[in-house]
């Protein structure tokens, strides 16, 4: 019987340690904070969270305390209108001294070199240049850059102004580093997705800016000359785009590779049954490998049709910035382009404008 109590005892002693959640704490003296509540808060991307809090001992020590994350990320300590950010990678105890009025700034931390680092952070940004502030927070970027220190630094503002411009190309290569670093280590953590959707969102911006530059460059060339194109239709005879001057012309780059390309040529059909008979001509560019599969797919379309194999695909489509697929112009009846589109409404919107 004495053994089979010890052996529940231990079976209960051991079903405690398991269900602990690992924790981590903060811990230290507010040297004039005597009997003021501090908090302990989590600061993610939706917003800021008490997880915990104390009243400060008549000594000035204090102790809090918290599951550790999933993630490394960011707490903050608050006491007032003063608070101190923190990175939290996991079970650290870390250990901070400080008077109260210094307390947004105190370097006087220990248990997180993280910690020390994005203080020593703040500390530059509230006394040095702008200049200076840059070089700082790019040796801390590059030295790690999948750190929470290196993400706290790319979006480190001083006197209210973002230190680093993700519109910049020389400063968007820091938060790709960061972006690219953070997916490698952790790619479902909700600041990583966020980081990584930014970047892209940017780069497609400049990609679009790009190609409307082009766009006014073709039409503002169109208007002196003729962008011809001269390929093979499915009976092998040269189709060329010029021979269509006189009428309202959709330029359509296309293929049937892309998935549901029998709508998309539906879509076509109800433009071409429209307005054919008011000087409408659809033009299709098939960008294409399998010439028999093209051949079967459009031998019975009621427009030209000609196609674009890998000889001569590359100087076609770069000759329209084509830069994916489908991809429409359309061109007056002098053949000078008059936009370029990426869904029916707004192309038959202009359709009605030129014919």
């Amino acid at each position: 019987m004495k053994y089979i109590k010890s052996f529940l005892f231990f079976c209960v002693i051991v079903l405690v340690g398991c269900n602990q959640q690992p924790t981590f704490t903060i811990s230290g003296t507010i040297s004039d904070g005597q009997d003021q509540k501090i908090y302990l808060e989590h600061t993610s991307l939706v917003g800021t969270t008490i997880i915990d809090s104390c009243v400060i001992e008549n000594n000035g020590k204090f102790l809090l305390e918290s599951a550790a994350p999933k993630y490394p990320d960011f707490y903050r300590i608050r006491i007032g209108q003063q608070s101190l950010p923190l990175i939290i990678d996991s079970i650290e105890q870390i250990q901070i001294n400080s008077a109260l009025a210094e307390l947004s700034y105190t370097q006087d931390i220990s248990g997180s070199e993280s910690c020390l680092q994005i203080a020593k952070l703040r500390s530059i940004a509230r006394k040095a240049s702008r200049d200076e502030l840059r070089e700082a927070s790019k040796q801390m970027i590059v030295a790690n850059p999948a750190s929470l220190v290196a993400y706290y630094a790319v979006f480190l503002k001083q006197n209210g102004l973002a230190v680093w411009d993700i519109t910049q190309a020389s400063d968007r290569r820091l938060f790709q580093a960061v972006a690219t670093s953070f997916d490698l280590h952790w790619p479902d953590y909700d600041r990583t997705i966020a980081l990584r959707n930014q970047v892209l969102g940017q780069l497609q911006l400049e990609r679009n800016d790009r190609n409307n530059q082009v766009m006014q460059q073709i039409i503002e060339a169109s208007e002196n000359a003729f962008l011809d194109i001269a390929l093979p239709d499915h009976t092998g005879k040269e189709q060329k785009l010029s021979s269509f001057r006189g009428n309202v012309i959709i330029l359509d780059f296309s293929s049937t590779a892309m998935q549901q390309y029998s709508a998309y040529n539906f879509e076509l059909r109800d433009l071409y049954n429209k307005y054919n008979k008011q000087g409408l001509i659809i033009y299709s560019v098939g960008v294409e490998r399998n010439q028999t599969t093209w051949k079967e797919a459009v031998e019975n379309l009621p427009w030209t049709t000609v196609m674009a194999d890998s000889n001569t695909a590359q100087t076609v489509l770069s000759q329209y910035n084509v830069q994916s697929l489908p991809t429409l112009f359309l061109l007056d009846r002098k053949g000078n382009v008059q936009g370029r589109y990426i869904d029916f409404k707004s192309l038959e919107t202009d359709i009605k404008k030129y014919l």
